[in-house]
């Protein structure tokens, strides 16, 4: 069980900004987006969703925070595998979240520490659907089961977990849509992923109710149930799936009020009402969402809208929607806000017809964890690349992603630039972003926009550092050096030894290596020849492998962190200022370091989600921000020509963070 400490960023980090990761998606299977606020947050515009091993909660209007908060945005963290669903009560004071092992928490939204107040085995496989009954007393939920003993729908009480009855069982346990009649007399929905049936309960305690005169109707549906839900008076439930019709039935007898077929071209996935219960929105495997007005008594339903998603991020119209455009989740943020998820991850915040906003907005961004940063000081920007190969462009003061960069080949929507993880990113001297990966190739970026040169490594990358022209690419063979993004050296030049870190000092007169057998090799590159020539070696300065080095800005020191210390060396005789033992308190390694403008904070990030900040004039003294981010510390920098210190960092969770540290730097060092 995941300490509840680490459920979320502590209130004593210094967070000012952060960038959660976009939701979970997997093609062919609906992604539950929840719009719910609650009455302790009503009139707010909140969407949350799973995603890795998190789920997020954030708001998508500037100046709104969560209750009881200064912040936007929450990302808790308290899963240990990977999350499939996450559903705010009706309350707005307690979260209730499913993980794809069947493991359901219930935890504070409304505390600042998130605490939880219930964990329990909900099912034996994924959770795909939870559901709060409107008196925030009772959970239903829906899902997978791994045997023919175990059962894939249920309903508990929410603070002990007691079950409140029994529900039907769906074919093949498999079912992925479940939903509360808001209000008295409880009705519970359930939809059967595989029989395409859906069964009513009444209660508590709930019992499947038995069909009279035709209600409630089980069989609207000619395949699978991908969504149902109730609208907030509780009067009409909606239901769609891969049939691509639509239902509307009657929210206390549940008979079928009206059926539409047809209303898209692909599978329906989800469907979401909006605060006003008539507004009825659906998303397609088609690549759109369409807007239906329903009548009061739900049996007229009128096609309003359709937003076209998938050809406003391809930029053009589309005979067929692309695999990454498809919408598998919809939702009304605060009730009033339709939003969309596309199997590519990214969200649209799509406008109501008539109102002042007229076009679509992309949220972007990453779902898997991030592999490399680049930072851009001159033009304030940064980017990012994950293990799926996608990259991405930041805003580096605002904190916001403005795009992905496309790839040659994206007629499937997927943003996929390289076939394998990033692992490399630097900034060239004329400003283009070259990138290298998994697939052993490098790209060049330039302009945010993918050009045509492309560079074979011939080995598995490592890492990459540029000083000014000169680059140099650390491999799993050796080190490849490149001038103003021009190959220079005969191939890779091999190392006799395994590395994990290099770095090019920023007049390009000296390249350092960090190896695994706890040495930092110095060489010189030999103009003309291009070939490194070793310097020195500081053989004695560490107990552990080297994972990361960082050259100040006066280019007089260099910081080096291994698995448990961080020392600093002068440039001058390689003597050490920090010696090892002195700065010691990682737990795991040390995966990112960064020097302060002034070049008197140094900050260190690490696998144990830590980050630390030290001061050479204080160097008994220390600053620990712990749970920054879950999995490990990418990343970090501080911003340039801003008062204060402002310290941005990214990490293997995907997750962005700004911190301003400089009270507590204030504070601590002086």
């Amino acid at each position: 069980m995941v300490a509840s400490s680490n459920a979320c960023i502590p209130a004593s980090v210094p967070v000012i900004a952060q960038v959660p990761p976009l939701p979970n998606t997997i093609r062919g299977e609906p992604t539950i987006l929840d719009g719910q606020t609650g009455r302790l947050s009503s009139g707010k515009t909140f969407l949350s969703y799973p995603s890795g091993k998190l789920c997020v909660v954030r708001s998508l209007v500037d100046g709104e925070t969560l209750p009881n908060s200064k912040k936007p945005i929450l990302v808790y963290r308290g899963h240990q595998y990977a999350t499939s669903s996450v559903k705010v009560s009706t309350s707005g004071a307690y979260v209730c979240s499913g993980d794809t092992r069947g493991k359901l928490r219930v935890w504070a939204l409304d505390h600042e520490e998130h605490l939880c107040k219930l964990d329990t085995q909900g099912l034996s496989s994924a959770v795909r659907d939870i559901a709060w009954d409107g008196e925030s007393k009772r959970i239903a939920y829906a899902g997978d089961r791994m045997d023919n003993q175990s059962v894939c729908t249920r309903v508990i009480q929410w603070d002990t977990g007691n079950t409140q009855g029994t529900l039907y069982q769906h074919l093949k346990g498999k079912s992925c849509a479940i939903d509360f009649k808001p209000d008295r007399p409880f009705r519970l929905v359930t939809g059967g992923k595989e029989d395409g049936r859906l069964y009513f309960h009444k209660g508590p305690p709930f019992q499947k109710m038995a069909i009279e005169n035709g209600a409630p109707c089980e069989d609207a549906h000619s395949k699978g149930v991908n969504c149902v839900r109730y609208t907030s008076n509780g009067e009409l439930v909606a239901s769609v799936g891969g049939d691509k019709s639509l239902c509307i039935y009657s929210g206390t007898d549940l008979a079928l009020k009206c059926k539409i077929e047809g209303i898209h071209s692909g599978t329906i996935y989800a469907c979401s009402w909006a605060s006003d219960n008539k507004s009825l929105m659906t998303s397609s495997a088609d690549g759109t969402c369409k807007l239906f007005e329903v009548s009061g008594d739900g049996s007229n339903v009128v096609e309003k809208h359709t937003w076209k998603v998938a050809e406003h991020m391809m930029g053009k119209a589309l005979d067929k929607a692309p695999r990454g455009g498809m919408q598998l989740g919809c939702a009304f943020a605060g009730g009033t806000q339709p939003v969309s998820v596309s199997t590519n991850n990214q969200i649209a915040i799509l406008p109501m017809p008539g109102s002042k906003k007229s076009s679509i907005e992309i949220l972007t961004g990453h779902n898997a964890p991030i592999g490399a940063v680049a930072f851009d000081h001159t033009k304030g920007l940064f980017y990012t690349g994950d293990s799926d190969g996608i990259l991405c462009k930041w805003d580096l003061k605002k904190l916001k992603a403005i795009e992905r960069i496309v790839p040659a080949d994206n007629k499937e929507l997927t943003y996929q630039v390289h076939s394998g993880a990033v692992s490399g990113l630097t900034v060239l001297k004329d400003r283009q972003l070259l990138s290298c990966g998994w697939d052993d190739t490098a790209y060049y970026i330039k302009d945010g926009k993918l050009t045509s040169e492309k560079l074979d490594i011939t080995a598995q990358p490592v890492c990459i550092s540029t000083g000014t022209s000169l680059t140099a690419i650390l491999t799993v063979k050796g080190v490849m050096l490149l001038k103003d993004g021009k190959q220079v050296s005969k191939g890779v030049l091999p190392l006799s030894y395994e590395a994990n870190c290099i770095l090019v000092t920023k007049d390009d007169k000296t390249i350092y290596v960090g190896g695994n057998d706890c040495k930092i090799y110095v060489y010189i590159p030999v103009d003309g020849t291009f070939v490194l020539k070793e310097r020195h070696v500081i053989s004695d300065g560490h107990l552990k492998p080297i994972h990361s080095l960082a050259e100040s800005n006066d280019g007089t020191m260099l910081a080096a962190g291994d698995v448990r210390d961080v020392c600093v060396y002068k440039t001058a005789d390689f003597s050490p200022l920090v010696a090892k033992s002195k700065w010691c308190f990682h737990l795991q390694k040390v995966t990112a370091l960064a020097w302060s403008p002034d070049d008197k904070v140094l900050a260190s990030g690490g696998a144990d989600d830590s980050i630390y900040l030290w001061n050479l004039d204080q160097k008994m003294r220390r600053i620990h921000y712990q749970y920054a981010h879950r999995g490990n510390v990418v990343g970090m920098t501080f911003l340039k020509d801003t008062p204060g210190l402002t310290l941005i960092s990214a990490g293997a969770d995907s997750c962005l963070l700004q911190l301003d540290v400089t009270a507590d730097v204030k504070a601590k060092f002086g």
